[in-house]
């Protein structure tokens, strides 16, 4: 019995150095029953030739080959994915990032013995861009899914796989964090989702993944901006400890700051977890950061729409 369709969507944007990899994980699964998804978003590198090069035999078969017409960002090249897909599950897999070969069987059976919209297998397994594992996360999932979801412990598309039906869409004009996003409205809108610790996400780490850029802190802003009154009460602790650390990770020390006091007037008890409050202090002292070392500038990215007075 070969069990349910699963479709995996793969979006790339000048993946030359690691797209075979990620297709090769996908089809190389133990679930056997799957299409794969690879929209192409416009890229000017070498994507292109690497897939037909190397997977041509497959493509109009086991994989669906769609190239946009301009660049049109992630968001959107994963909402065509969806679109093109056939399966009953859609599991994302960025262009960078792998899977152990059990995976999607792992979590079809969730699936399958849940009553569930969304399984989100908290990425452990952090690789280099070579492959070899670099370091696996320690950290301690919350019981809480509200503390999970506004503590922005959660949101990698990789690690994340959804019922079709159920599929809201990614919004373009929270990148870099529409994946956070895309699960405070999900549960916001009261789909089921389960956190699931399996360690078969692998995360590639390299310098071009855009947390490491200013949009990051931009957009998180934005995210809070639009969300902030929807938030239930018990959770905003949560948020504003989220904001405090991204703010001062890119050097806003007046901003991280002013959600730091947010935060100290309404839950203090949360900085006693340990890593949060080291986590606070290393940004605190990192006085290159406030000097604006160190920290890439993003494309594109606008900063004039933004209310700075809301956050102070």
């Amino acid at each position: 019995m070969q069990g349910e369709k699963v479709s995996v969507v793969i979006p790339v944007y000048n993946g030359e150095d690691f797209i075979e990899f990620a297709i090769n994980s996908a089809l190389n699964q133990s679930y056997k029953n799957i299409e794969i998804v690879v929209i192409n978003d416009c890229s000017t590198d070498k994507t292109e030739e690497i897939i037909f090069k190397k997977f041509s035999n497959l493509i109009g078969k086991k994989i669906i080959y769609h190239r946009n017409e301009k660049n049109m960002e992630r968001a959107y090249s994963r909402n065509i994915g969806v679109e093109k897909s056939s399966g009953k599950y859609i599991f994302f897999l960025d262009a960078d990032d792998e899977w152990e070969v059990d995976y999607i069987k792992h979590v079809v059976d969730i699936f399958n013995l849940e009553h569930v919209d969304i399984v989100y297998s908290f990425p452990r397994v952090f690789i280099n861009e070579v492959g070899k594992v670099v370091r696996i996360s320690k950290k301690k999932i919350p019981d809480d899914l509200g503390e999970i979801i506004f503590s922005a412990i959660i949101g990698y598309p990789t690690a994340t796989a959804i019922k079709k039906e159920k599929f809201l869409n990614y919004d373009g004009k929270y990148i870099p964090r529409e994946d956070w996003e895309f699960y405070i409205r999900a549960y916001l809108e009261g789909l089921n989702i389960i956190v699931d610790d399996n360690r078969m996400v692998k995360m590639r780490e390299h310098s071009k993944r855009t947390s490491a850029a200013k949009c990051f802190f931009y957009s998180t802003l934005k995210v809070y901006e639009d969300y902030r009154k929807k938030i239930p009460d018990r959770y905003l602790p949560y948020i504003y400890y989220h904001l405090s650390e991204v703010s001062l990770r890119f050097g806003e020390l007046k901003t991280g700051l002013s959600f730091l006091i947010k935060l100290l007037s309404r839950k203090p008890l949360i900085l006693f977890k340990q890593y949060r409050f080291f986590s606070l202090l290393k940004r605190l002292v990192r006085i290159d950061r406030f000097l604006g070392y160190n920290i890439k500038e993003c494309r594109n990215q606008p900063e004039e729409h933004y209310a700075k007075d809301l956050y102070i």
